[in-house]
């Protein structure tokens, strides 16, 4: 009988399995020092389309304001996935039945995964191609691509890719029965490896941001299952509850400081432009035969799993007619010469942005939105559940008591609770797009105006 195979590779390189289960992946990563990820997590790490996230900054353009912030969305998925194994570990000690090896393949995977989809610069990528037709996730090509990397390993079954994909939907509570329904919330719900991961990760490549008491990690290792209203939750201690909101407020603060920083959103209208005047000038992305307007190679998954960030430099250096603006602003992002705030808004102001422009003859401004949730909306809307020991037995033992997060909340009344509390945040950001001073001044002063008479009809 002939051994099971699997395929790794662009190459197509076939091994047997048991050669394979003595290739563990070994990762040097900057936040949890080194670890070893299992031999069928190292097989879809050498596919084409994973280790295309080496070329995908996790926080898009954020690098141009916080120098940084230069970590990739490979470093991510690799760390999540090591938080799900992690998880899986500890709720192991407390499960019965345990979580088998078939299970943990699944979820490993998903956590491994579930940014596959990602176009370059993160998010941005979605606005990009909002503008062009119907919206965008980044999570449904992040199912195409996973769904071809797993068809390629012959020791994946085709039930195990359905919960596979499921778990990076977020839709797998369909596919488990009731006692396993904990499965789908590891990857993807208000507390899960994923964020879990990237706030860490962002916390050390852009310190200052924020400073956690301790890591955020450490919630998992008291995670248990527990049944409510007949299905299967975690639960995290209740001893735990200031690391939960501390999370919470973390998430805050890194899209007040961070993610949705003004300088930041500036860069991001700059990128957006360098491909907005791309797709004006006629380029198309081309790879093996096959070429799209970039705008369209997210529909084509066998193009887009050779997109990434290092499209600036192929722009940069196209000989296509027409980039003369894209090619400048790439310059500029490069040299850190943003676009500029001008002033800030209560009430959207792009038809007076498209007005200004049109009697200035060029686009001299442009507006971004900016939109932070408070951290007691944030907090609020968690659907995160705790547990509380029984008082005569150890914290290993069935007899675990369900506690709400109200009841958390108040069982730490004693202990420290930290993490900042911020309102929230809902503006329009007026930049002026031009270099010269002169330009921004008169800018600022025709908005002021009219910020003025708003602020005067208010009253």
């Amino acid at each position: 009988m002939q051994p099971s195979t699997v395929r790794c590779g662009s190459a197509g390189i076939v091994l047997p399995i048991d050669e394979m289960e003595q290739s563990e992946l070994t990762v040097p990563d900057t936040v949890y020092g080194t670890f070893r990820l299992p031999s069928f997590v190292r097989a879809v790490t050498e596919a084409p389309e994973f280790v295309r996230l080496k070329y995908l900054k996790q926080l898009g353009v954020s690098n141009a304001v916080f120098g940084t912030a230069r970590h990739t969305r490979y470093d991510h998925s690799l760390g999540a996935c090591y938080l799900s194994g992690r998880l899986l570990d500890a709720v192991n000690k407390t499960l019965n039945p345990p979580v088998t090896e078939d299970e943990r393949k699944c979820v490993m995977l998903a956590a491994a995964l579930h940014d596959i989809g990602h176009g370059p610069f993160s998010h941005l990528w979605e606005k990009f191609v909002e503008v062009y037709g119907a919206p965008w996730r980044h999570e449904r090509s992040s199912v195409e691509l996973a769904q071809r990397v797993l068809d390629r390993l012959e020791n994946v079954s085709v039930k195990q890719i359905a919960l596979i994909c499921a778990l990076i939907r977020g839709d797998a509570a369909d596919l488990l029965t009731s006692d396993r329904q904990f499965l789908a919330h590891i990857v993807s719900s208000d507390v899960d490896v994923d964020r879990c991961d990237y706030l860490q990760r962002d916390a050390h490549h852009v310190p200052g941001v924020i400073e956690p008491s301790r890591p955020f990690r450490q919630m998992f290792d008291r995670v248990r299952v527990v049944t409510v209203e007949g299905k299967a939750r975690l639960a995290y201690h209740w001893q735990d509850y200031p690391l939960v909101y501390e999370m919470a407020c973390a998430r805050q603060a890194f899209h007040r400081r961070c993610y949705q920083d003004v300088e930041v959103l500036g860069a991001e209208l700059m990128m957006l432009d360098v491909m907005h005047e791309a797709e004006r000038a006629g380029f198309r992305f081309t790879r093996d035969g096959n070429s799209e307007p970039l705008s369209k190679v997210h529909d084509k998954p066998e193009l887009f799993r050779y997109l990434n960030d290092n499209i600036t430099s192929e722009l940069a250096a196209s000989k296509l007619p027409g980039l003369d603006r894209a090619k400048a602003l790439i310059a500029r992002l490069q040299s850190k010469d943003l676009y500029k705030e001008v002033i800030r808004f209560s009430i959207d102001m792009i038809e007076e942005v498209n007005k200004f422009n049109h009697q200035q003859g060029k686009p001299i401004v442009a507006q971004a939105f900016r939109y932070v949730k408070s951290t007691k909306q944030w907090f609020g809307s968690f659907n995160v559940t705790f547990y509380k020991p029984s008082q005569t037995k150890g914290d290993d033992d069935d007899d675990v008591a369900v506690v709400s997060l109200e009841e958390a909340r108040d069982l730490n009344h004693s202990n420290t609770v930290t993490g900042e509390s911020a309102e929230e945040i809902k503006e329009y950001i007026i930049y002026c797009t031009d270099t010269n001073p002169a330009v921004h001044s008169a800018a600022q002063q025709y908005f002021a105006k009219l910020r003025g008479g708003s602020a005067a009809k208010e009253s």
